[in-house]
């Protein structure tokens, strides 16, 4: 038995590469499509601006809270605001809590609050899904009376 010339290796093509041209091939013959890729995109979310406004006014008692329940009809934008404090042995300038979050029974159980005078401008504010909601007002400790309040809620 003679062995094969080199001249005759280079002649016949091993199966490997017949296997690997085909491969090529086929590759190729898929990146010659005209397919441009698409980016994928993020669903944008409509935030509604208020468009209904609540007054709510109570008296809130040394060391107590009170609580409004309103609902948002379509994704949007909640602002609360304190307008007013007043009474017998309450300053105006007086120090309340004021917060947004869930009915919960007989209470409100806040998500975001803040500790705030009363103002003019929105002290709580934020982006929030239709459903029902509540506006608390409660003493942080400040109250040596019972207080008068008024909280305004912009919703859509």
């Amino acid at each position: 038995m003679t062995e094969p010339s080199p001249a005759s290796d280079i002649r016949r093509p091993h199966r490997g590469t017949l296997a690997l041209v085909a491969v090529l091939a086929t590759v190729a013959a898929g990146c010659g499509k005209d397919d441009s890729p698409t980016t994928p995109t993020t669903p944008t979310t409509t935030v509604a601006t208020p468009t209904s406004t609540e007054d709510f006014t109570g008296t809130l008692p040394v060391g107590g809270s009170r609580f409004y329940s309103f609902t948002v009809e379509q994704n949007g934008t909640v602002n609360i605001t304190l307008t007013s404090v007043g009474g017998t042995n309450v300053p105006s300038s007086v120090w309340l809590g004021i917060g947004i979050g869930t009915p919960n029974g007989e209470d409100c159980s806040t998500s975001s609050s803040v500790n705030t005078q009363s103002g003019t401008t929105a002290q709580v504010t934020g982006t929030y899904a239709p459903a029902i909601y509540c506006a608390k007002v409660y003493d942080i400790g400040n109250l040596v009376a019972p207080a008068s309040f008024a909280i305004t809620i912009a919703h859509p």
